[in-house]
């Protein structure tokens, strides 16, 4: 017959090493947790106290701060400096050291204790520093878990960025066929070739996508990624969204919106990185949008020589409990291998970055089934390691 949980926890024994030598100390803490579940170990001196931790390690010490030859202190010290031991919770004991408890708790341990002392108050003290040593061993524990997640995360980011590199130059080069078998270079091409032709350039295009996505994602981590700053209009990168955006949003019958709520709006900043931004926002929108939905893109100018891009659609939006982790590597609301939209969860983590890089700040506002408004906050002009900020919002606190 199996022990149940409870008994198996209570043939589990704490093991408590008293480092004392005085024997009527000892025989009297022993005598006083006589009841309690603790296996106690004594040790009479300092050099006998190191032996049995090195041999048993003990769950906790009660340590004598005047002890013969090896003083208490000394003791604490050389436990300390082993780091082959786990963390030991040292309760010092003394009953005529002046300022004994400032040396001791300075040099290495956790409790002082002044002798003599009620049976019920060591019980409390030793429970105490057990309640310590379970949530630092927690802490190391889960500190152990966090390093082994961020090497697998390492060794996932390495490979697809070898991967990226490795996709990229024949991606660019089946497109370039594309084209030459599109323009009949080759010999003119019947409808269903064009068909073909056609599904081969849009799948090459979306791949393309997603690996350029990887290797921007790649210099940023690496810190590779330039920001180049030019003085640019607006207007314009709301053309070029719309011709790059209006083709895919065309296939799923949605409409694109582009309102400029202020006139002749200029930033001086990153030009290739606004775009980015904003492309990445636009494409997220036309992905989770039913078929003829609306995206609205505008634009306005904000106090404080600030500018506010917003893209708003009417799509899924995303559940409350999601918006903390929608902008983490690789998080898909759904990321079963069924599922409806593809991507690998990096295009609002892409975002999040680049934002970052032109001191600006995202906003998320979504209501599941009435859609989701982006606001993405830069400043007009960009100046190196300066922080942006509205109000007392932080990007942090704000996402």
């Amino acid at each position: 017959m199996s022990l149940s949980k409870t008994n198996i926890k209570k043939s589990i024994k704490t093991k408590l090493l008293i480092v004392d030598d005085n024997s009527n100390n000892r025989a009297a803490i022993s005598y006083w947790l006589d009841e309690e579940n603790y296996e106690i170990l004594h040790a009479v001196d300092g050099v006998s106290a190191l032996k049995i931790v090195e041999a048993f390690i003990p769950d906790i010490i009660l340590l004598d701060y005047n002890l013969p030859g090896m003083d208490g202190i000394e003791v604490c010290q050389k436990i300390r400096a082993n780091r082959t031991l786990p963390f030991i919770p040292i309760i010092m004991m003394s009953s005529y050291a002046p300022e004994a408890n400032i040396m001791a708790l300075e040099q290495g341990a956790d409790e002082f204790i002044a002798m003599p002392i009620m049976p019920t108050e060591i019980k409390s003290r030793i429970r105490a520093m057990l309640r310590l040593k379970q949530a630092v061993s927690e802490s190391i524990q889960l500190s152990k878990e966090n390093k082994k997640l961020q090497e697998l995360d390492k060794i996932k980011s390495n490979f697809l960025s070898k991967a990226s590199h490795e996709l990229k130059t024949p991606l660019q080069a089946i497109l370039g066929y594309t084209d030459i078998l599109e323009e009949g270079l080759q010999g003119e091409l019947n409808f269903p070739q064009k068909l073909m032709i056609k599904q081969i350039r849009e799948g090459g295009e979306q791949l393309l996508g997603l690996v350029s996505q990887l290797l921007d994602f790649e210099s940023i981590e690496k810190g590779e990624l330039p920001v180049l700053t030019e003085v640019f209009n607006v207007e314009n990168t709301f053309d070029y969204l719309s011709q790059v955006a209006t083709p895919i949003a065309i296939k799923k019958n949605i409409k694109l919106n582009f309102v400029l709520e202020s006139q002749n709006i200029q930033l001086e900043s990153c030009k290739s990185v606004v775009q980015k931004i904003l492309l990445n926002l636009v494409s997220n929108s036309i992905k989770f949008s039913t078929n003829g939905g609306i995206i609205l893109i505008s634009a306005k100018e904000l106090p404080d020589e600030m500018v506010e891009f917003k893209v708003q659609d009417n799509g899924k939006g995303i559940e409350k409990s999601n918006i903390a982790y929608i902008f983490d590597k690789f998080w898909q609301e759904d990321d079963s291998i069924t599922r409806t939209h593809g991507g690998l969860g990096i295009g609002l983590t892409l975002v999040k970055k680049l934002v970052i890089m032109l001191n600006g700040q995202v906003i998320v506002d979504s209501k599941p089934n009435k859609g989701s408004t982006f606001k993405v906050i830069l400043p007009k002009e960009f100046e190196e390691y300066k922080s942006t900020s509205i109000g007392n919002n932080t990007l942090e606190n704000v996402v």
